[in-house]
C-alpha cells in the first residue's frame, strides 16, 4: 500500500480534530490526559465511594450479579463504538472526493485503511473514556490485580480496535452503496439518525430492564454475540487475578459461564482475524465506484398525490402553492424524515418505560400515569420538534432570503407557508405517541385526546420557537456555523424555559385537585404563546434584515 494509506490517516484524523484548529498539538494530548484522568482516577474514586455507602449486603449483591451486568455493559459499548463512526460518517457522503483519489491510482484498501487508522485516535480517547467503566466494578467487588486490570485494558483496547476496523468496512460499504445514489447525501444523513435507536435500545434497555436483560444474557442465545465473549473473558481474568475465595469462583463459574475461557478467547480470536482479513480482501471487489459524471443518476419528481392536491384547494391557489412548496421541500428530504422518526422513537419509549420500566409499580395511580405519560412525551417531542423544524431547514442561502425580500410580503408569507407545513408535519409527529400511549396503558378515550392536544400544543410551541430563533439568525445549511451552534442552544434553553412555566401549574393542579383533563389544559397554553412572541420577532428581524 505504500505510503498512500498514511497519508490518508492524517488527513482523516485532521478532519475529526479540525475544531482543535492550530492548536491541536496543545489540546490534542490535554484531551487525553483528562481522559485518563476521567477513566483512571474519576470513575474509580466515584463508584468507589458509592459501592462502599451501599453496604456489604449490596457488594456481595455486585460480585453475584456482576458477570452478567457486564455482558450488558459490553453490549452497549460495543454498539456503541461500532454504530457512532458510522453515523458520524455518514454526516457527509464524500463520495466526489473519493472519485478523485481513486482516479489517481489509490486503491480501496489504502483508503480502508487509512480511515481506519486515522480513527483510532479520537474514537480511542472514546474507549479511554468509558472503559473503566466497565474494570472498575470489578477492581472494588473482586479486589483485582494491578496485572488483571491490566489484561482487563488490553482486552477492551483490542477489542475496540477490531471494532473500530469493523464500523469502518461498514461505513465504507454503504458510501459506496449510496454513493451514487443523486441522492446519496441526503441518504446519508437520513442513515446517520436512523443508526442512534440501534445505541439507545441497549442503553436504555440496560438501565430499565435490567434484570430482564441479565436474565436474557444468562441464556446461550448470548453466546453469539462477540461483546459477550469480551464479556467473559473480562470476568474470568478478574476473577483468577482478585481475591475470591476458590469456592466462590466455583459458584460463579458454574452459575454464569457455559463453555471454558479458552472457547472466549478462541472465538474472539476467530471473529478479530475474520473481520480483519475479509476486511482487506473484500475491498477492491465490494467497493467499486464511478469516475466519470455520467455514473450519476438524475432524480425524478413523481405526480402530486390526493393529499397534495387538497393542501393546494384548502390555501388557494399562490399562498397553496408556497405551503405545498415548503411542504415538499421538507418531507422528501430523507434526513428529515429520519429525524421525525427518531422523534416518534423517542416519544413512543416513554410510555413503554412508565409501563414496563421503574414507574410500573405506581401505574394503577389514575392521575400520575397520564399526568407523567403527557409531560414526558411533551418535553421529548416539544424540545426534539425546535431541531427538527427549525435550524437548517429553513433557508437555504443568501440568495433566497434576497429573493424573499424582493417580492412584495415574500418573508412573511415565506415563514407562515413554512409555519404551516410544519404545523401539519406535526399532526402525526405528536399524535402517533399519544395515541400509543393511552392504548398501551389503557388510558380512557377522554385522557387519550386530552393527552393529544397537550402534546400537539407542545410540539407547535417548538415549531414556533425553532422557526422563530432560526429567522432571528439565520443559520442557512451551514451545520458548522457559530449561528448554527447558537441557535441549538437557545433553542434548548427557551424551550426548557416554556415548559418550566407550562407545567409547574398543571403538575399543582393535578396533584392538589386532581383534575387531570384542567391540569393539561392549563400546561398545553404558555409554550404555544411565547413560542408564537418568538416568532412573530424573528419574523419582523428577518424581513428587516440586510442581505450582504
Amino acid at each position: 500500500m505504500g505510503r498512500v494509506w498514511w497519508a490518508i490517516a492524517k488527513a482523516e484524523f485532521l478532519v475529526r480534530t479540525s475544531k482543535l484548529h492550530r492548536s491541536r498539538k496543545i489540546l490534542y494530548p490535554l484531551v487525553i490526559g483528562l481522559a485518563l484522568a476521567f477513566g483512571i482516577f474519576l470513575i474509580p474514586t466515584i463508584l468507589g465511594y458509592f459501592f462502599s455507602r451501599a453496604g456489604a449486603v449490596f457488594e456481595i449483591m455486585l460480585a453475584t450479579s456482576f458477570p452478567g451486568l457486564l455482558r450488558t455493559i459490553m453490549m452497549v459499548l460495543w454498539m456503541f463504538i461500532l454504530i457512532v463512526p458510522i453515523s458520524n460518517s455518514l454526516e457527509n457522503v464524500k463520495i466526489g472526493q473519493w472519485e478523485i483519489l481513486f482516479s489517481n491510482n489509490v486503491k480501496t484498501r489504502d483508503l480502508l485503511f487509512g480511515t481506519f487508522v486515522g480513527r483510532i485516535p479520537v474514537y480511542g480517547i472514546i474507549v479511554i473514556a468509558l472503559g473503566p467503566i466497565a474494570v472498575s466494578p470489578f477492581v472494588y467487588a473482586y479486589n483485582v490485580s494491578i496485572i488483571g486490570q491490566l489484561l482487563m485494558y488490553l482486552v477492551i483496547f483490542l477489542f475496540a480496535i477490531v471494532t473500530i476496523w469493523l464500523s469502518t468496512v461498514f461505513s465504507t460499504a454503504i458510501h459506496a452503496k449510496i454513493g451514487s445514489s443523486p441522492r446519496g447525501d441526503d441518504i446519508g444523513k437520513a442513515l446517520s439518525w436512523a443508526l442512534a435507536p440501534l445505541v439507545a435500545i441497549p442503553a436504555m434497555g440496560s438501565m430499565y430492564w435490567m434484570n430482564s436483560i441479565v436474565s436474557l444474557l444468562n441464556l446461550n442465545v448470548s453466546m453469539i454475540l462477540p461483546s459477550t465473549w469480551s464479556a467473559d473473558i473480562l470476568t474470568w481474568i478478574a476473577m483468577y487475578t482478585g481475591s475470591l475465595r476458590p469456592s466462590s469462583i466455583l459458584n460463579l463459574e458454574l452459575y454464569w459461564f457455559a463453555v471454558s475461557p479458552i472457547v472466549d478467547m478462541v472465538l474472539l480470536g476467530i471473529f478479530s482475524i475474520l473481520v480483519l482479513v475479509l476486511g482487506f480482501k473484500s475491498a477492491d471487489r465490494l467497493f467499486a465506484y464511478g469516475a466519470s459524471p455520467g455514473s450519476q443518476k438524475v432524480a425524478r419528481a413523481g405526480p402530486e398525490g390526493f393529499f397534495i392536491r387538497g393542501v393546494r384547494k384548502v390555501f388557494g391557489r399562490s399562498f397553496g402553492t408556497i405551503v405545498v412548496t415548503s411542504f415538499k421541500d421538507f418531507t422528501r428530504k430523507l434526513q428529515n424524515i429520519a429525524k421525525v422518526s427518531y422523534g416518534l422513537f423517542l416519544g413512543i419509549l416513554v410510555p413503554l418505560l412508565i409501563g414496563f420500566g421503574p414507574f410500573a409499580t405506581i401505574v394503577d395511580d389514575p392521575v400520575f400515569v397520564p399526568v407523567m405519560t403527557s409531560l414526558m412525551i411533551g418535553m421529548m417531542l416539544g424540545i426534539f420538534s425546535g431541531f427538527i423544524f427549525g435550524g437548517v431547514g429553513l433557508l437555504d442561502s443568501r440568495d433566497q432570503l434576497w429573493i424573499l425580500k424582493s417580492t412584495p410580503r415574500g418573508v412573511p408569507k415565506f415563514i407562515v407557508a413554512r409555519v404551516l407545513s410544519y404545523m401539519i408535519v406535526g399532526i402525526p409527529y405528536a399524535l402517533i405517541p399519544a395515541i400509543f400511549s393511552g392504548i398501551l396503558l389503557s388510558f380512557p378515550l377522554a385522557d387519550i385526546l386530552i393527552v393529544c392536544g397537550f402534546v400537539y400544543s407542545i410540539v407547535l410551541g417548538g415549531i414556533f420557537v425553532g422557526v422563530g430563533i432560526t429567522s432571528i439568525n439565520p443559520s442557512y445549511e451551514d451545520t458548522s456555523s457559530g449561528a448554527f451552534v447558537i441557535n441549538q442552544i437557545s433553542t434548548i434553553v427557551v424551550m426548557i424555559i416554556c415548559l418550566i412555566v407550562s407545567i409547574i401549574p398543571g403538575v399543582l393542579i393535578a396533584i392538589r385537585q386532581g383534575l387531570f383533563g384542567y391540569a393539561m389544559i392549563i400546561s398545553s397554553i404558555p409554550t404555544p404563546i411565547i413560542g408564537l412572541v418568538i416568532l412573530m420577532i424573528g419574523m419582523i428581524r428577518l424581513n428587516v434584515m440586510e442581505v450582504a
